[in-house]
């Protein structure tokens, strides 16, 4: 029989074990309490309308997952609530650029959920799911934000920015980069793959075992690494504006151009209306061009901050023709440049104005871009790639329609953002067998219709709808557009007949009613 001293000496041997037990549980506990990913609720500041509701969190996740003790990124999270909660999969929508900032407004005390106007662009998807904005890692809503300028929101601002050379553009570009390099901020981890694991630890700290995603431009190329890197997790994909990573975006813009206006001149000619108005088109436009090349274009822009004289170069009035592409404004192409031609600038002036407020780019004394997630992703997945002696052709073989390729300081400044170029095994094309609805707009210069014909070859069960008369991103140009890709998140059947039609050609009809109209 053991001793009443064994006995006690047993007992504290188990009470022992206990103590360092429960000591290693709760440091498990509290490691994992703090372990990203993690979702944490934040105060909103956005005002939803009345009967509607929206959660805030910061999403936190690993700069570099390969290093569980390294840097943490924070990102914000805005999920627009549905109005009756049916346990279904979120959609969770990822933004273009790179460097699009959803959920940072672009004037001071903005609501920026209202300024997208995101309440009812997505009231039909809301009355069964919820709706997950997320912030791009590097961005405007993420910390750290990478950007090396100030915002276009603050008249200072804008006013420094547009007084920037091109000298002082390098200048800040390389003391922006230095400093990322000081704080030890690693440049290779503000990536599409980066991204894309970003969404799946979204998903985890959701506790969402499948999403549905929407990717609009850049989010096409980023929603199309989610469902490489982790094929089990979305339901159902939106694709709009698609920007496959086997195509490289600058190789070839001067003939996406040219293939952009040459679809304008043969629109024109088979409408009516048109041909008997522009008989010449082609004349016209390219002449307008070269002449403002020659003698720019003096204009008065008014503006929230004032009104702001500028002289328009041939360059820059082709950035606004090819502007107002992209915004599904192709119809009033031919009335511009022919009112121009007599000396009205109204139109002209309007377009540019429009620029001007939701991009800038005219009032500068060069073309700019400070984003920094921007030139990490472009000057590591784009332009390492590109044959700038093939481009440099492209540019002079193609005459005004390779001008705004040629204005891109990208070539230049890549360098001086000094990232390694991505891997062949990013730029191969995506396999998936999710269900995919792929959007494009017949004038989307930016991301052309071919290019999702291309992403579709491997995508098996997709279908790829064009809408005749639009621009980049026709979710928000063509009604039709928003249904086909609501009732898809709804039901992803690839063979559904279509509830509308996309073929519809520019109405050049309707715009010279209100031409005719204009006071």
């Amino acid at each position: 029989m053991p001793s009443q001293a064994s006995m006690w000496q047993k007992m504290s041997m188990v009470r022992l074990g206990f103590l360092c037990g429960l000591a290693a549980f709760l440091t498990v506990l509290a490691g994992s309490a703090g372990a990203t990913p993690r979702l944490d609720r934040e105060r909103c500041s956005f005002k939803p309308p009345r009967g509607d509701r929206v959660e805030c969190y910061v999403l936190t996740v690993l700069e570099n997952r390969e290093q569980p003790q390294g840097r943490e990124i924070k990102l914000k999270v805005a999920i627009l609530k549905a109005k009756r909660t049916a346990g279904v999969e979120p959609m969770i929508y990822l933004s273009g650029g790179p460097g699009d900032s959803p959920l940072v407004a672009s004037t001071p005390g903005a609501d920026a959920l209202s300024e997208g106007d995101w309440w009812n662009e997505t009231a039909a998807i809301r009355r069964r799911r919820d709706v997950v904005i997320l912030s791009q890692r590097g961005a405007g809503g993420s910390n750290p934000n990478l950007d090396c300028f100030d915002t276009r929101s603050s008249d200072p601002g804008k006013a420094r920015r547009r007084a920037v050379t091109e000298q002082q553009e390098r200048e800040i570009l390389s003391r922006c980069r230095a400093g990322l390099e000081r704080r030890k901020i690693d440049l290779g981890m503000y990536t599409t793959p980066a991204l894309a694991d970003d969404v799946a630890d979204l998903a985890a700290a959701l506790g969402q075992s499948k999403i549905n995603i929407y990717g609009v431009s850049y989010g096409t190329r980023w929603a199309l690494e989610v469902m490489r890197r982790h094929p089990d997790l979305v339901r159902a994909a939106v694709l709009d504006g698609v920007y496959p990573p086997q195509v490289n975006g600058e190789q070839n813009e001067p003939a996406i151009v040219r293939r952009a206006f040459e679809q304008l001149y043969a629109d024109c000619a088979a409408d009516a209306v048109c041909r008997e108005r522009h008989p010449a088109l082609r004349a016209t436009l390219e002449g307008l061009i070269e002449a403002a090349e020659r003698t720019p274009i003096e204009l008065a822009l008014t503006l929230e901050d004032g009104p702001h004289p500028v002289q328009l170069d041939g360059t820059q009035v082709m950035m606004v023709l090819l502007n107002m592409m992209r915004e599904g404004e192709v119809a009033a192409i031919p009335e511009t440049v022919a009112a121009v031609q007599r000396g009205d600038l109204r139109l002209l002036k309007l377009y540019a104005e429009d620029l001007e407020t939701n991009d800038g780019g005219l009032l500068e004394q060069n073309a700019q871009q400070f984003d920094g997630l921007y030139n990490s992703v472009e000057c590591r997945e784009t332009w390492p790639m590109v044959d700038r002696t093939a481009r440099r052709k492209a540019i002079e073989n193609n005459g005004v329609y390779g001008l705004n390729a040629k204005s891109s300081k990208s070539p230049t400044f890549c360098p001086v953002w000094r990232v390694t170029p991505a891997p062949a095994t990013e730029r191969q094309p995506v396999k998936s067998d999710v269900p995919t609805l792929l959007l494009s707009g017949g004038y989307d210069w930016l991301t052309p219709p071919a290019w999702a014909r291309e992403a579709a070859k491997t995508l098996s069960a997709s279908r790829n709808v064009v809408f005749r008369a639009q621009g980049h991103g026709v979710v928000v140009q063509d009604a039709c557009a928003a249904r086909l890709r609501d009732v898809f998140i709804e039901d992803p059947n690839p063979k559904r007949a279509l509830p509308c039609r996309p073929d519809k050609a520019p109405n050049f009809t309707a715009v010279w009613d209100r031409v005719r109209n204009m006071p």
